[in-house]
Formats: structure tokens, C-alpha cells, sequence
């Protein structure tokens, strides 16, 4: 009920009193009408709404910063008319205030279409909806707020910094020369097998090889060396600080989303691997658009483990090695020891947490991560507050020259 129900209901129950009081039954009846106006306001406010609402975003998938247009479409699918509403959209907190939207009147089976943008500073995928309108009596003695269900998600992709490319990388031993189970078919000596991958072409298939190993297997007709490179992305809450855009974490995706990009854009079989995922097995990434979508949902993980890495470090290397590019935190001695056994030859960015939460430069934990690193035969750089990816990139590729 609103105010001026309740101003209303109070009004009524006064003059009825009044009239009771001096034997005055037409004043009584005047009281029991202003009380009974807002109790009938508020039944009419109970009716139901058959809303049906759609959404569109266009485009569904925006870098940070920039815009995006909803356009919400309100349909009445019941038989009666629908009143004059005002919604409001539920919008998540990085998408800024809700947009207040006015839907008019709808006859029955009638559509209307209304537009508001989105814009976002902060990467992630961000739900937009449901929407809830407020139905109110002709009066404003009664109004009620009735959710919409239907919801949809705008991608807010991670920022991508221009870097230099990478020079004297050779094919690794992987890729597409290094499956183990290639074979050669009979009386067809130009043409292998290799197991099935993500974003294979399915009439590759070769269904005698498949039917033999009981592994779908695919043709390859021209076994070309592919490079390959693995990014690690160290994921772990403990590690990071600072908030937003000027976090290490935030700074730390954009580096990897830079990275995978420009790989990814050299034709390298990239693999991106979280250190909260112990999944193990690190499947290629199918573009630039997967990979960024998959950047953009990551955030920060309450594990305090580095396994994933080493796991995905594990099965890199098992798969013919290549290219590692780490963008770190710190890590304990161990981990530190057996990353660099497992991939000798790597590239390490090291942020140092200790910088990004109090602002001040020293040595501390991550430039003993980047030294024994480096003595495991990385090049490493340090990040601290202000750095510059696109120039500690240039510094730890310069002359690159990496054995697989």
C-alpha cells in the first residue's frame, strides 16, 4: 500500500470514530469508505500479469569500456489488456544503475520493444534481468512489485595490449608431429592418423584407425611442425592485491589475455591453464574468442595450491613441450624447483603482491620466485605497480631463442 493509501486507510478510520462518536451514521459511512477504497485498490493491485520478456544484447561480447544496447521486449500473452507499468531492470552491480523503464499499456497478444545500453569497467559475465514492474491501482492507493522471470548475460571481455612478436621460437617436439599414436596406413604412406582434438573437423574422422585403437582418430595429411605454447595463469587469491583496474589480478588476466592473444595470432597451438584447475589435461584452445571467454569468467580462487600448474606443466611437456609463458605468483621454494625441471627453458612474469599492497619497492618473495626461476634457466621479470607489460614483454623476448 502507499502512502497515500495508508493516508487514506488512517483519514477513514478518524472520520468513521468521529462519526460513531457524535451519532453522526453519514459521517460513519464516509470513514468506511475511505477505508474500504484502499483495501479494493490493493486487490486490483493482485492481479495477475501474463508478461512474457525477451532480451537481446547487441553485441553479446564487448571489450571493457565499452557499450552495449539491450533491447527488452514485453509481450502480453494473456487475453486481458495490461495496465500502464513502470520496471525497473536488475542489472548486475559492474553494468552502473538500473535503467527505470515505462511499459504501456498492452492489449492482449500485443509485443512492445524497449532499449536502454550497458557500458562496464570491469571484465566478466555479467547477468542482465530479471525484470520487475510495479503495478499500481489509477488511484496510487496500492502497488505492487511483480518480478519477470527471463534473463540474459552480457560478456565483458579482458583488456588485450599491443606486444611484440615472438622471435626464434622453434616448432616443438608436440604439436602436431608428436603423437605418439600417429601411424601410417597401408598403401598410404603420405597420410597419418593422430587422436582427435578440439576443433578437429569431424569428416576427418578415420574410422578404421578409430575402430582399431578404440580412440576416435582423425586423418593428417600433411604432418606440418606446429609451435606450441603453454600460458599459466596463477589464479590463486593469496597471491594478488589490490582492487579493480590497478590490482595485480586484474593486471595479471589482462597480461594473459594479451599473451594467448598474440600467440594465438602467430598461429602457436596455445593452451591456457589456471593454477586452481588440477584438472590435469590441458586441451588447446579453439581462437581468440575462446580464449578471451574463457579470461573473462576467471576470478580470483580460494585455493592456496599450485598443482594445476605443475599438473598442466606435466601433461605439456609429456605431449612434446614448447613454449611456457607463466604470469606468477609467488610460489614456495618446491614448486618454484620443479616447474623449472619440467620446463627448463620458460618465460616468467612475477608479481610481486607485496608492492601492489603497499605501494613501496623492495625485494620480497617474488624476486626470490623470479631468481630461482631464472636460475633454472627462465627469463623472468618482476611486476610491480606501474609496470608496463607491453615493455617487460619486449624484455623477456628479446633475442628469444627457446629449445623445445
Amino acid at each position: 500500500m502507499t502512502g497515500r493509501g495508508r493516508l487514506f486507510v488512517a483519514a477513514g478510520v478518524l472520520v468513521a470514530l468521529t462519526g460513531l462518536t457524535l451519532g453522526l451514521h453519514d459521517l460513519t459511512k464516509v470513514g468506511a469508505l475511505l477505508v474500504v477504497l484502499p483495501a479494493l485498490a490493493l486487490l486490483l493491485s493482485r492481479r495477475e500479469l501474463d508478461l512474457e520478456v525477451t532480451r537481446e544484447v547487441a553485441p553479446s561480447r564487448v571489450p571493457t569500456d565499452g557499450h552495449a544496447d539491450v533491447t527488452v521486449r514485453v509481450h502480453n500473452s494473456g487475453r486481458l489488456p495490461s495496465p500502464l507499468l513502470r520496471g525497473e531492470e536488475t542489472l548486475a552491480y559492474a553494468l552502473g544503475d538500473r535503467p527505470h523503464l515505462l511499459v504501456p499499456r498492452l492489449d492482449g497478444g500485443e509485443t512492445r520493444q524497449l532499449t536502454y545500453r550497458v557500458r562496464s569497467h570491469v571484465r566478466g559475465h555479467h547477468a542482465i534481468g530479471p525484470l520487475s514492474v510495479r503495478v499500481t491501482d489509477p488511484f496510487g492507493l496500492a502497488t505492487r512489485a511483480v518480478p519477470v522471470p527471463g534473463e540474459t548475460a552480457l560478456v565483458v571481455l579482458p583488456r588485450v595490449l599491443p606486444l611484440t612478436p615472438v622471435r626464434g621460437v622453434p616448432a616443438g617436439g608436440g604439436g602436431e608431429t608428436s603423437v605418439a599414436s600417429r601411424v601410417a596406413l597401408q598403401g598410404e604412406d603420405d597420410v597419418g592418423v593422430r587422436e582427435y582434438r578440439i576443433g578437429d573437423d569431424l569428416r576427418r574422422i578415420h574410422w578404421r584407425s578409430t575402430a582399431r585403437t578404440g580412440e576416435t582418430m582423425v586423418r593428417q595429411d600433411e604432418q606440418p611442425s606446429r609451435r606450441r605454447a603453454l600460458v599459466l595463469l596463477d589464479d590463486r587469491a593469496g597471491v594478488h592485491a589490490g582492487t579493480g583496474g590497478g590490482g595485480s589480478f586484474e593486471w595479471s588476466v589482462t597480461a594473459a589475455a594479451s599473451i594467448t592473444t598474440l600467440l594465438l595470432g602467430e598461429r602457436f597451438e596455445v593452451h591456457l591453464c589456471p593454477s586452481a584447475d588440477e584438472g590435469g589435461a590441458v586441451e588447446p584452445l579453439v581462437d581468440v574468442d575462446h580464449a578471451l571467454d574463457e579470461l573473462a569468467a576467471v576470478q580470483p580462487a580460494e585455493t592456496t595450491s599450485a598443482r594445476g600448474l605443475l599438473e598442466a606443466l606435466d601433461d605439456f611437456m609429456q605431449h612434446g613441450g614448447g613454449l611456457v609463458v607463466g604470469v606468477l605468483g609467488e610460489l614456495d621454494d618446491d614448486i618454484v624447483d620443479l616447474c623449472a625441471t619440467r620446463a627448463r627453458h620458460g618465460l616468467g612474469l612475477v608479481v610481486d603482491r607485496g608492492g601492489f599492497s603497499s605501494g613501496t619497492r623492495g625485494t620480497g618473495p617474488a624476486d626470490e620466485t623470479a631468481h630461482r626461476l631464472a636460475l633454472g634457466g627462465w627469463r623472468t621479470e618482476v611486476v610491480r605497480p606501474g609496470a608496463q607489460l607491453p615493455e617487460l614483454w619486449a624484455r623477456l623476448t628479446v633475442s628469444l631463442g627457446v629449445r623445445a
